[in-house]
């Protein structure tokens, strides 16, 4: 996701476009995998071939995917993974990063024995699918990303700055953004957080420092990716269409769609559009 000061300017524009909780529907099948020291939920909708969600940051597969669930389960096997610390997955104490991310659903997908699969991820979640396409090659046959970037879109020393803040200052810019992030997105996380309601500051103050990560994935490692990606972004998307066209240019078998008069909830508000693109970019030969 990016930088802090932008997501909280946009946060504002995202409470009448995030989506709430999807009509309940019990999963074909839940359970928690332990893998790598922590417990994580997985939840499958559908039969066929497996083709595995990734969700943004604050979020979880439920409220990131409620209009991709049922459309492609009806052809497919949805395989939904909420990340250590979000959604129905307790926190396992570590620092959120990209790379630890990636590794943790490398080791879900070893362990559903279900690779090579295809893979979708929007925000945070189409980074961590680049890293793990550039990292587990053999896991991921295709990958869709959307709303993803290569760096957080602040200078060395402001990067530098913010790093050294103390957690009383840190603590002070989360509750300035909690006060204009939209309500839904506390109550989601309330709603199935196995550590409960009390953990949401902590949750807020560990995804921080996640989108101050200096170099998400380096334009270079982008070129060791040989596996086929969709990269989509809405037009007015938080990152910059200038830095997608460069994730884009960088991969050597990518394809690009940029959604018009799209900003970054291109899962919900673009989800017609969205899914025939993914549809078709994942059925070709």
């Amino acid at each position: 996701m990016r930088w802090f000061s932008q997501l909280a300017l946009a946060a504002t524009m995202l409470a009448p476009a995030m989506p709430a909780l999807p009509d309940a529907r019990t999963p074909d099948t839940s359970s928690y995998l332990d893998v790598r020291g922590s417990r994580i939920y997985v939840e499958t909708f559908g039969s066929g071939t497996p083709l595995v969600f990734l969700h943004g940051g604050l979020l979880y597969f439920d409220n990131s995917f409620a209009r991709q669930r049922d459309y492609f389960a009806s052809t497919r096997k949805v395989i939904g993974i909420d990340r250590p610390g979000h959604g129905h997955s307790p926190d396992n104490g570590r620092p959120f990063t990209y790379r630890e991310m990636a590794e943790d659903m490398a080791a879900v997908i070893e362990k559903l024995g279900i690779g090579p699969v295809d893979v979708v991820g929007h925000s945070d979640g189409g980074n961590i699918g680049l890293i793990l396409a550039r990292d587990h090659p053999q896991l991921v046959r295709r990958l869709v990303i959307s709303g993803a970037n290569l760096r957080p879109g602040l200078s060395a020393d402001e990067l530098k700055r913010r790093s050294e803040w103390s957690q009383e200052q840190l603590a002070d810019k989360v509750r300035q953004f909690e006060q204009i992030l939209p309500q839904n997105f506390r109550i989601d996380y309330q709603a199935v957080a196995p550590d409960g309601p009390g953990q949401w500051q902590k949750f807020l103050m560990k995804s921080y420092p996640l989108w101050l990560t200096p170099v998400v994935i380096a334009p270079a490692d982008l070129k060791t990716i040989q596996t086929p990606v969709l990269v989509i972004a809405g037009d007015k998307d938080f990152t910059p269409v200038e830095e997608t066209v460069e994730i884009y240019r960088g991969l050597p078998h990518g394809e690009l769609l940029i959604e018009p008069g799209m900003g970054h909830m291109t899962f919900s508000d673009g989800a017609d559009l969205t899914n025939l693109a993914i549809s078709g970019f994942l059925g070709r030969p």
